[in-house]
């Protein structure tokens, strides 16, 4: 896409020097990205990371199944009250494979914003189909079109033909190359063109295991009377089934154009989680066509007694023409004994958009528990929480507890327990300490031998004041990719009664990231 637009017949013009200069400059840029394009490609052949589009290369045998296969995904980051941030990315893809024809096409909108203000706005519609020539060797022809209004891209629209070749192609793993012409029309910064284009291609996926699939594509499309302009998409994921029809994703999009609209930068990078939907379930893994993600079914495993512990972190961010980085870290870890039980928890959460801070708060706890019966106990705990932008400098409630199992068994506890206790806390400002009560339901589940979930509601009381109280209530669905390492699904909502002067009752946030067990 060219910066240096048509006007008035003719291009505008620059000096030989800055001509030299800038040649220099643009084939450094094409080596650099040569280098970062070729590292992408060949480390996602040994580790699981980053975005793009779910089942984008048809790059594998046909199915003896249904021949079409429609899959949709969502992702969502949230985060309301005193903080107020929002992103948002949907997407949907139906895919054909049937004899010697295979064809895809799909759509994506990514979306974000700060305190009511677009930071990312892009749409993509998308479409292939290939006629088998050989067992590796296809043709085809096929069509895109791209909008972004933060890069100031009005549309851009690419045809043309390719000519593939699958470099590996198996049950778990395929590799294909494309190449062939095409032409581009667009409208960037107010400037219209088009003209004769080539398009290069590569796709890979690869079967982790019965559970997680990794996939990869890059796409270099540059004018041929000017290879200075040029669009780069390259993109990564990986997803991990949670059932027969959903599924995790967390994807990573890079989009380079090397000639943008002025005054915009060149690359946009994109770190997308979230969930994945296969209208019609996936295909049995017994089915020797496409290949599947669909997980054994399996019953929950009991929970387990001594130490346990739960390490995670979350990052989600846009840079380029957005800018804006969420990151979440949380470390949980329990004791447990016939007759005693502790647990230890803290987690970190902060966000920034276009340089303004948008979340920063650190929460921890520890309890301890004794065991009087098989379901009643009584232990002491103690909270801290900090959260800048809610202007909360720090809050201790230690308290004194009894508390009741419900529920007890291998897979389930659900709990209810209150006590004394103390408030020391600082906020706007202001320094106050009073006696307080405390009170907390807790949930634990081990739904199978893959997912765990944990929800708990803790509420602190001044019984002197009824109007002062807080409350913080937490979720978090953790799903196993292997032993070690799961998939968390996270929701946190804190609502303070009497907050600081000029700030919210309530702070709500959603965040997803990588479990390391311990």
């Amino acid at each position: 896409m060219k910066s240096q637009k048509i006007l008035n017949g003719t291009k505008n013009r620059t000096s030989l020097p800055q001509l030299h200069s800038e040649k220099q400059m643009r084939t450094q840029k094409r080596f650099n990205l040569t280098a970062s394009l070729g590292y992408l490609i060949l480390s996602n052949f040994a580790t699981a990371q980053n975005n793009g589009d779910f089942l984008n290369s048809l790059t594998h045998t046909p199915s003896t199944g249904s021949p079409l296969e429609i899959t949709g995904a969502a992702n969502l980051g949230l985060a309301q009250g005193n903080a107020d941030s929002l992103t948002y990315a949907l997407q949907i893809l139906g895919t054909y494979a049937e004899g010697n024809n295979e064809g895809y096409v799909g759509a994506d909108l990514i979306y974000s914003e700060n305190n009511g203000t677009a930071t990312t706005n892009s749409f993509r519609l998308y479409g292939q189909w290939n006629r088998l020539l050989t067992d590796r060797l296809y043709a085809g022809g096929f069509g895109s079109y791209l909008t972004d209004n933060i890069a100031d891209l009005n549309y851009r629209f690419d045809t043309g033909l390719t000519l593939g070749y699958h470099l590996i192609k198996n049950d778990q793993s395929t590799l294909s190359f494309e190449v062939g012409p095409g032409y581009s029309w667009e409208d960037q910064g107010g400037f219209s063109d088009n003209y004769l284009s080539l398009r290069f291609a590569q796709r890979f996926e690869h079967q982790l295991s019965a559970n997680s699939k990794l996939w990869q594509s890059a796409i270099f499309t540059p004018e041929v009377d000017d290879f200075d302009n040029y669009l780069l998409v390259a993109e990564a994921g990986i997803d991990t089934l949670l059932s027969s029809q959903w599924s995790l994703r967390t994807s990573v999009r890079f989009q380079y154009d090397n000639t943008p609209a002025a005054g915009r930068g060149e690359d946009d990078l994109t770190l997308l989680t979230g969930l994945s939907y296969s209208l019609g379930g996936f295909p049995d893994p017994a089915d020797p066509g496409r290949m599947t993600l669909k997980p054994d079914a399996a019953g929950p495993e009991a929970i387990q007694t001594g130490w346990s512990t739960t390490g995670s972190i979350g990052l989600a961010l846009a840079k380029g023409n957005s800018d804006s980085i969420a990151v979440s870290a949380a470390l949980d870890s329990a004791y447990r004994q016939e007759r005693n039980e502790t647990f230890l928890s803290a987690a970190y959460t902060f966000s920034e958009n276009n340089g303004n801070t948008s979340a920063d708060s650190v929460r921890a706890s520890i309890q301890h528990n004794q065991l009087l019966t098989g379901k009643f106990f009584a232990g002491a705990n103690i909270g801290y929480l900090r959260d800048e932008i809610a202007d909360v400098s720090y809050r201790l409630t230690p308290a004194i507890t009894a508390g009741y199992y419900l529920i007890k068994n291998d897979s389930m506890t659900l709990s209810l327990e209150a006590g004394p206790g103390f408030t020391f806390e600082e906020i706007g400002g202001i320094s106050d300490d009073f006696f307080s009560i405390y009170a907390a339901q807790k949930f634990t589940w081990e739904l199978n031998d893959r997912m765990t979930l944990n929800q708990s509601i803790v509420g602190t009381f001044d019984p002197s004041n009824s109007n002062n109280y807080f409350l913080v209530a937490n979720a978090f669905l953790d799903t196993d990719i292997t032993s070690n390492l799961a998939w968390r699904l996270a929701a946190s909502y804190v609502y303070d009664n009497t907050p600081a002067t000029g700030f919210q009752e309530d702070d709500t946030t959603l965040t997803t990231g990588i479990t390391v067990k311990f």
